[in-house]
């Protein structure tokens, strides 16, 4: 524990346990501000644990067939495929932050049912939506 005083000569009217008191509690007050300080520093850092380089994607399949996702990112080339039956929903846990781009299928199909691009930010949580 950290403890600051100062002593003061005694001015005239004032007793010197008055002037002790006074010192005794502005340390006090202090060692309390320093404490607040501190921890104020060291929740900042705890709370940082997202890092802007990755993002939470959640895929919801509405629809009545089940259906097929591809996603590729387009700066590292990483590829994730999902397949998520009707009424489900599937995430793709702490994705790379950036431009990706998805590709709808039936299984079974060639056709797509629909094609885009999708930019996931840092520490963000995206929840995609198939009808």
């Amino acid at each position: 524990m950290i403890c600051c005083l100062s002593f003061t000569p005694v001015g005239s009217g004032q007793t010197q346990a008055a002037t002790t008191t006074n010192n005794v509690i502005e340390g006090g007050k202090l060692v309390v501000e320093l404490i607040k300080a501190i921890n104020a520093k060291k929740d900042n850092n705890n709370n940082s644990g997202c890092k802007d380089s990755y993002a939470d994607l959640c895929i919801e399949n509405q629809a009545a067939d089940t259906i097929a996702v591809s996603l590729l990112h387009r700066v590292s080339g990483e590829l994730r495929d999902i397949i998520i039956l009707p009424g489900g929903k599937e995430c793709c846990l702490q994705a790379k932050a950036g431009v990706w781009t998805y590709d709808l299928k039936i299984p079974g199909h060639l056709l797509s049912m629909r094609k885009g691009d999708l930019k996931l930010e840092g520490c963000s949580n995206l929840l995609m939506n198939i009808k």
